[in-house]
């Protein structure tokens, strides 16, 4: 705590000038007469959202700032002795410049005011920005949710793994996401935890390239919400939201129809005044208990619903200490309780937790914004999040490792020929440990406004930010300390929904111990940034950023695994074809750098399980016709296993990973980073819209790669006598690519003041030859240099279509406001949507061993990834999808009763997302020097490309509603 305390401290006194980030905008504009620069005029805004006033005066080139400005609707008004005085309009978006300029005359009275409406904004700086307020998301049928406003902005694809986001074509843990400020990422798959309450978001903006050197530690993008924090005057709300699977049609895979489960969700925010103009409050509430159907793996069998209980409560407390200085605190406590449980997806009862798992969470944020003169703007920023995974897993422990039928009653088995879900037991343990992941983040920032009539003007922005994320986990697999991995055949169901699992030659018994527990790790990030947005004239202005980041991460273990520092610049320039704001073309050139991933960096020796891979070589076990279920299953394959020798069984070992003794780091280990290129032209479309298209080239480095060396080698510490092959974590920006190229478009226009039609569309392109991350773990080291000599095939890593590539991503919608005289107000809004299908692959795994000699390692991989098309050469169906939403309201004195209605996908479209990509090798081939043929040493089996699960359709029809009251 003293070292963060110093380290502010210092900032302080070092910087020049900082910029807020995450919570606020940003309102400038220039001030002229008759075309010259006006300097000296008396600019003051006010707003519901801003306690007090705010007042500056015009440079000596007519331009004037506001930094830090809470986002919302503001009165601009422009003063001048002997001039008539100007009033204007504006909405500020969150983490947006937003531009009112103003042109002046002569008054004859000195009292007189000219009001106009400021005309829409074009993006006043470079980003590729869109911005969604709480009215946007309210009246449109998306999901009120932070991701659902995400999934609105154009560049935005939901293409992960787990269909989790996609921002700029970049990995999907390597996205920032911000709420209030503080770091809302979770720490191992990156993905934004939903610490959030959604009547209580105010906005949400999404930040997709030619971003600020203000941000850092992503290669995708960076989404920031914002929460209210109440005002003046009191108000509040009240919501109850209903859903039920009956209502909802069935998708194309042919389930049955759900049963009737009502379910609600409640939500309440109330703010207001404790002193006028001094000190606010919001509160916050969120209550449900929703049951979630599913279905068994590959099937439409019905699992047992899961019952899942939802609390969330937040506080805000805003106050203005003088009219100059200002604190804003937070905190939110989210509390989740799901029974019974599947952390993977299953393919029967026994592989759920059926007692369920906790997940408590917190997160507080507190910041101070300052104006320490009227060109001079300071602000310090704190926050902390924590998560808490309790029993999460499996209720048994093996007692004796040397009964099959014990060792079989924990152990849970994964098909990874098709599916990636689990049979046997539950994955995990969830009767060991408690584990935490959390992060906490300061930050100290000016700014300061410098103006003169040779250079021009500066808003400088300088800063300094401490990352620190940490986990505490002793990450067992398994109640037995064993995992099953199949690859060689696909579990079946009988007609009666009996699973008969199957174990053929190929699959893998995995030893996963933790010997050694964890220590804590702790993944730091200092960084500096300077920023310099310049004005040089009425048509040229300039983005000048950099960002220096300096990691400093020690493992699970207490080892140092990086050291490691990098400069990312961030250029900019903008050009104003006539001067006026009306057209502007832009370019940009930007470095983004990531962080030490805690997957990646945390592979340590504390709390990880030890991985000891057995090849099996023995007969077929289960399959449809044994009358084998899972556990009889894993008792004979135990059975064989122990006959074999158990674990001093060295001749079917296939490869080792022991955290801390055959696992290094070579060096420092360097975060991934992404060069970026764009080229855009923005246009305003009279006073009530604007349009923009923005072309977007990106190709990443410093891939994170796992590799091996022959005759580089350890002893087996669970294994007397027997030797593991040392397994390096480096970077590598030779072998590896991945590259995006993307063209954007977004646009906005209002009629008649009741109508409002917006959208975007983006055509882009993912291509490489590495994934880099799965839905279990996510972010994944390449294995393309671990044991190289047995891969160096062609067809084993290809380049070609990722499968986050998505070619057309279209959003179009029209809201349109009925009022209805004495009756309230409808509005009706339809959202047309359309997502071009996704790539998949022909691919299975080969052995190379008989057409290798071994150069001189401890063991030989048996299975190796070939691929027998092109890499993305079939493609899942393209989605197309209306959805509307139906808005009702009916005021009464102050209060207003709504009632909300949603239908998705209106026509019920059903196009298949997702299915089986199973292939099976016929023949022997070599993979070397031979040109395997379809039919002869391969084949597509039945199943692929088809659907066999709800999950691989896209939603189908379904009915959402909501009521309640606003005042």
């Amino acid at each position: 705590m003293h070292r963060k305390l110093l380290l502010v401290l210092a900032m302080l006194l070092f910087a020049t000038s900082a910029f807020p980030q995450g919570t606020t905008g940003t309102l400038n504009g220039n001030v002229t007469t008759d075309g010259t620069p006006m300097p000296g005029v008396t600019v003051t805004i006010t707003s519901p959202r801003l306690q007090g006033v705010r007042t500056t005066v015009t440079d000596t080139n007519g331009n004037y700032y506001f930094n830090a400005v809470p986002p919302g609707d503001y009165t601009v008004k422009f003063e001048m002795d002997g001039m008539a005085a100007v009033t204007k309009t504006a909405n500020v978006g969150l983490a947006r410049t937003e531009r009112v300029d103003a042109a002046m005359g002569l008054s004859a009275v000195s009292d007189s005011i000219t009001v106009t409406a400021a005309a829409p904004t074009v993006v006043e700086t470079q980003e590729v920005q869109s911005n969604f307020d709480a009215e946007t998301v309210e009246n449109l049928p998306v999901a009120r949710t932070l991701q659902g406003a995400v999934q609105l902005a154009p560049g935005v694809t939901s293409t992960g793994p787990g269909n989790a986001a996609v921002v700029g074509g970049g990995y999907a843990y390597d996205t920032l996401y911000l709420i209030n400020g503080a770091v809302a990422n979770e720490n191992v798959r990156g993905q934004t935890d939903n610490l959030f309450i959604e009547d209580a978001i105010e906005e949400t903006s999404v930040m997709v390239g030619s971003i600020s050197a203000e941000y850092g530690r992503f290669t995708g993008g960076v989404v920031s919400a914002i929460t209210k924090s109440g005002g003046n005057e009191f108000s509040g709300s009240f919501r109850d939201s209903f859903s039920n699977p009956s209502w909802d049609e069935t998708s194309a895979a042919g389930e049955d129809q759900q049963e009737s489960t009502l379910n609600e969700v409640y939500e309440a925010t109330l703010g207001g005044r404790i002193i006028r103009d001094r000190l606010w409050f919001f509160l916050a509430g969120r209550q449900f208990e929703q049951s979630i159907p599913g279905f068994f793996a590959a099937s439409t069998i019905p699992r047992p619903t899961t019952v899942e209980t939802d609390e969330r409560y937040e506080g805000k407390l805003t106050a203005q200490i003088t009219q100059s200085h200002s604190l804003v605190g937070s905190y939110l406590k989210y509390d989740v309780d799901q029974t019974p449980h599947c952390s993977f997806g299953c393919f029967e009862l026994s592989a759920m937790d059926l007692n369920g798992r906790q997940l408590p969470r917190e997160m507080t944020t507190a910041r101070y914004n300052g104006v320490i003169t009227p060109n001079f703007f300071l602000e310090v920023g704190y926050s902390d999040r924590s998560l808490e995974f309790a029993g999460s897993g499996g209720d048994y422990l093996t007692v004796n490792p040397n009964d099959p039928l014990d060792l079989a009653r924990g152990t849970a088995a994964f098909d990874y020929a098709d599916s990636s879900a689990g049979w046997g037991a539950p994955v995990f343990c969830g009767i060991c440990d408690v584990e935490s992941r959390t992060n906490e983040y300061w930050t100290a920032k000016t700014t300061y406004h410098l103006a003169t009539q040779t250079t021009g003007t500066h808003n400088l922005v300088a800063g300094y930010e401490n990352f620190m994320e940490s986990r505490y986990s002793n990450n067992y697999q398994s109640g037995s300390n064993f995992v099953i991995y199949t690859y060689g055949a696909i579990p079946e169901y009988e007609d009666d929904g009996t699973l008969r699992p199957i174990i053929v030659e190929g699959d893998e018994i995995v030893y996963t111990p933790v010997p050694i527990k964890s220590r804590g790790s702790d993944f730091t990030t200092n960084s500096f940034f300077l920023n310099d947005k310049w004005d040089l004239s009425n048509k040229w202005s300039f983005n000048l950023g950099v960002r220096y980041d300096m990691n400093d991460a020690v493992d699970s273990a207490g080892q140092p695994i990086s050291e490691d520092s990098n400069i990312s610049p961030r250029l900019g320039a903008i050009y104003d074809l006539r001067g006026d704001g009306r057209i502007r073309l832009n370019a940009s050139y930007s470095k983004y750098v990531s962080h030490i991933q805690e997957t990646i960096g945390g592979a340590g020796g504390g709390g990880n399980p030890w991985y000891v891979y057995y090849a099996y070589d023995g007969p077929q076990i289960g399959g449809i016709g044994s009358g084998l279920n899972s556990q009889q299953v894993l008792t004979q394959l135990f059975t064989w296993f122990l006959d074999q020798g158990g674990l001093n069984a060295t001749d079917l070992i296939g490869h080792a990973r022991v955290p801390g003794f055959n696992t290094r780091f070579e060096g420092d280990l360097k975060s991934p980073e992404v060069d970026e290129w764009t080229i855009g032209i923005a246009s305003q479309i009279g006073t009530r819209g604007y349009v923009r298209a923005d072309l977007i080239n990106r190709e990443w480095g410093n891939f994170y790669v796992l590799g091996t060396s022959p005759n580089d080698q350890v002893e087996n510490p669970i294994v007397a006598g027997s030797f593991l092959d040392v397994v390096t974590t480096v970077n590598d920006n030779d072998f590896l690519e991945r590259t995006y190229q993307a063209l954007q478009f977004q646009a906005s226009y209002r009629l008649m003041n009741r109508l409002n039609i917006g959208g975007n569309y983006t055509w882009s392109e993912a291509e490489g030859n590495t994934v880099g991350e799965n839905s279990g773990s996510g972010p994944q080291a390449d294995q393309i240099f671990s044991y190289a000599e047995y891969k160096a095939f062609g067809q084993h890593n290809p380049v070609g279509l990722l499968p986050n590539d998505q070619t057309h991503k279209l959003r179009a919608w029209l809201s349109y406001d009925q009022p209805l005289g004495g009756f309230g107000n409808l509005n009706v809004s339809v959202l047309e949507r359309f997502d071009s299908g996704t790539p998949y692959s022909a691919v299975a795994n080969v052995n190379p061993r008989a057409y290798v000699t071994n150069p001189g390692y401890a063991s030989r991989p048996s299975g190796v990834a070939y691929y027998f098309s092109d890499r993305g050469e079939y493609r899942w169906d393209d989605v197309t999808a209306t959805d509307l939403a139906l808005n009702y309201t009916m005021p009464f004195s102050r209060v207003n009763l709504f009632l909300q209605g949603e239908l998705l996908n209106v026509f019920n479209e059903q196009a298949q997302l997702n299915g089986s990509t199973s292939v099976s090798v016929l023949q022997a081939f070599n993979p070397f020097t031979e040109t395997p043929v379809e039919g002869v040493h391969w084949r597509k089996n039945a199943s692929f490309g088809q659907a066999s699960t709800p999950a691989h359709y896209q939603l189908p029809r379904t009915y959402r509603f909501s009521a309640g009251l606003r005042f």
